[in-house]
């Protein structure tokens, strides 16, 4: 057959040919970039760039992850979207490194100093390079570089990304960061999704029921727990279904008599049969969760303080040990000892909680025991700064001084209304230093839990939490200044004056409240009627101002918690007799339709008929 093309038709056949060719080997247009000044880079330049975003041909899935993540947002500033390429592809002079990559010939990066967590940012001549120690830390470099630009990440589907059709950087010495504790985890169920918390760089995986948040590998995993839960494990390593009928000696003794009331006993830590069945429940635990790092043996929540036992072998020891930890940490001891040779990169976990919280005098925990140490007392001032506080400061300082590994147990909200205002702001930052100066390793910050959103700051507060969880000398006053501005837009002077007075008010000396305060009880001398009204008025503002219904949402959500107070102390409005029962009503439906699910830890909103 004779073939002839026109002129026209060979072009346009040879331009195909070449774009084809062109993508197969990963090559992609030029752009006419004029020269930066010296020490300055254009990543993009008006809308355009002749950067690459290059990942290694065997990228695991988190650093690919971490790479489209950086392509997202940089096109989400600037419109541009930079293409991702293997590092098998022909190496060029302007490319984003992501990870690990065979350029690492140019440059050197200290994994081992880095850790899973840590990463670096540097610049080897024209490339930028974005590596962690491990897979998380790649992700984490990425977050931290889009933060250098502008970018935060306040709350689910609550972001601040810069418009700038042009990404004008210096060329700097390298940044390297990790975080100052091991273990960052928030109890809060604003912070579960696993997308939006590894952006928090949270790696706490905890599930309770339906609490809590796995993180998938795709997001660089984090630290697991081996069994179904993650505390108060005694009740599942022996139950008492199980077992309490043919051996009730295995259980508390309690006045002369072995228990197993649910919320009321523990288990005899003296007994060598609860031990033998501890010791394999725990490696069964282990063996069925290989990814977990830490296993919970851990005593019963428990109603009332005196749940442990008090059998003569169990006396003895805690005579001995001066404390009744000292069962506790000898049992876990053993454990711990047991499981070391076939588990040797695993930490035994218990509470120093309730009866415990005071250390032993003899025994020390292994170094495979993690000790979380379980706080309480006034959440209105500092731990190392209220006398309210001195019971459990001296707590954590003494078991610093016998254990290389503590965990924290924090509480940061009030349990029992959950809605009452609770200006704890001002204790977070120096807590979290007061943590880090003891010894602490690991930090779990306990919140709004359950299902519902918080109408009480809950977003701020786990913002801020999650900054300090990485560095706990951060600039506070920037994060909350930067949220408030970002999550109530023009409403956002007065949310602020309106959280600057509460903590104010409760900053005196004199004034304490703890993590199951009344709202009624505690504003009643703190708030005249003059104040009242005038805090009336920046609501009233902050609604007027807002600038569309999303943030008038959030304004009306966190003006649940201040007309919580106003219904329970029955002020304001809330004052009429004859209008209170309507306005009760109404406050309820405002919750429902606001999503807050919640009243306390133990009572949803009540039902509202029509």
């Amino acid at each position: 057959m004779n073939m002839r093309f026109s002129g026209k038709a060979f072009a346009f056949a040879l331009s195909s040919f070449v774009m084809l060719m062109c993508t197969l080997s990963g090559c992609t247009k030029t752009y006419d970039i004029p020269d930066a000044p010296e020490g300055i880079v254009y990543l993009v330049y008006e809308g355009k760039s002749n950067y690459k975003i290059v990942v290694g041909a065997k990228a695991s899935k988190a650093e690919q992850y971490a790479a489209e993540e950086l392509q997202k947002y940089i096109k989400k500033i600037t419109g541009f979207n930079i293409p991702i390429i293997k590092d098998n592809k022909k190496e060029t002079e302007l490319e984003i490194v992501v990870g690990k990559t065979n350029r690492e010939k140019d440059y050197e990066v200290d994994r081992d100093s880095l850790g899973e967590e840590g990463f670096t940012i540097l610049w080897s001549n024209k490339k930028l390079v974005i590596a962690g120690g491990g897979d998380r830390g790649t992700i984490y470099g990425v977050y931290d570089f889009l933060e250098s630009l502008g970018c935060r990440f306040f709350a689910e589907g609550v972001e601040k990304v810069p418009s700038n059709k042009t990404l004008e950087l210096q060329l700097h010495e390298p940044k390297s960061d990790k975080p100052v504790f091991e273990y960052r985890d928030l109890f809060w169920t604003n912070t579960y999704d696993p997308v939006f918390s590894t952006k928090l760089r949270l790696n706490g995986c905890l599930k309770s029921g339906e609490n809590g948040r796995t993180i998938p590998k795709n997001l660089g995993s984090g630290i697991f727990y081996a069994g179904p839960h993650f505390v108060h494990t005694f009740e599942h390593l022996v139950p008492a279904s199980v077992y309490f009928d043919e051996h009730p000696e295995y259980f508390s003794e309690i006045n002369g008599e072995r228990t197993a009331k649910h919320l009321y006993s523990q288990l005899c830590l003296t007994n060598p049969d609860v031990l033998k069945i501890c010791i394999d429940k725990v490696k069964e635990w282990l063996r069925e969760n290989p990814e977990a790092k830490i296993v919970s043996v851990s005593q019963n929540d428990s109603f009332v303080i005196e749940s442990y036992c008090t059998c003569s072998e169990c006396k003895k020891v805690d005579r001995e040990e001066r404390s009744k930890s000292g069962t506790l940490i000898r049992f876990v001891n053993k454990i711990a000892e047991a499981i070391k040779d076939e588990f040797p990169d695993v930490y035994v976990d218990t509470l120093a909680y309730q009866y415990s919280i005071e250390p032993p005098r003899v025994t020390k925990p292994l170094d495979n025991v993690i000790v979380r140490v379980c706080t309480g007392g006034c959440s209105a001032h500092p731990i190392g700064n209220c006398p309210n506080n001195s019971g459990i400061k001296g707590c954590i300082e003494r078991w610093a001084k016998i254990s290389n590994r503590i965990y924290i147990w924090d509480y940061t909200t009030n349990f029992a209304q959950y809605l009452c205002p609770f200006p704890n702001l001002d204790t977070l930052q120096p807590n979290m230093q007061f943590f880090f100066e003891n010894n602490v390793k690991g930090v779990f910050e306990q919140g709004n839990y359950q299902e519902g959103l918080n109408g009480e700051f809950g977003e701020l507060r786990s913002y801020i939490l999650a900054k300090l969880l990485w560095d706990p000398y951060t600039d506070v006053e920037i994060h909350i200044n930067e949220f408030l501005e970002t999550y109530y837009g023009k409403a956002s002077p007065y949310v602020k004056e309106y959280v600057e007075f509460l903590h104010e008010k409760v900053s005196a000396p004199s004034v304490h409240f703890n993590l199951v305060v009344d709202a009624a009880s505690l504003y009643r001398s703190l708030i005249n009627n003059e104040e009242l009204a005038h805090l009336d008025s920046l609501w009233e503002k902050a609604k007027e101002e807002a600038e569309n219904e999303r943030v008038l949402e959030r304004v009306r959500r966190s003006e649940l918690s201040y007309r919580f107070y106003k219904l329970t102390s029955r002020r304001g409005e809330f004052a009429d007799v004859f209008e209170y029962d309507r306005l009760e009503k109404e406050f309820y439906k405002d919750c429902k339709e606001l999503g807050v699910l919640r009243l306390s830890e133990g009572a949803n909103i009540p039902l509202v008929n029509p």
